[in-house]
């Protein structure tokens, strides 16, 4: 398995866009009965969106981690 990182352009709004997209394609190849392969890098390509969207909501939400006193 390859490791995926949160990149610095990652946005959660653009990444939920971009996985809708790639869902709606996923409907169209599976009504053409579209090859294996097809099917398989489509779904290679939304399982990394949705593992940076992952990390872009938890980049979002995470609370810093206060400083030390000193």
């Amino acid at each position: 398995m390859t490791a995926v990182y949160l990149t610095q352009g990652d946005d959660v709004e653009v990444l939920q866009r971009q996985i809708g997209g790639l869902v709606g394609e996923r409907q169209v190849l599976r009504a053409a009965a579209a090859d294996r392969d097809a099917l398989e890098q489509n779904r290679r390509e939304i399982a990394d969106l949705q593992q940076r969207l992952s990390l872009a909501l938890i980049a979002r939400h995470l609370v810093p981690a206060p400083s030390p006193a000193f």
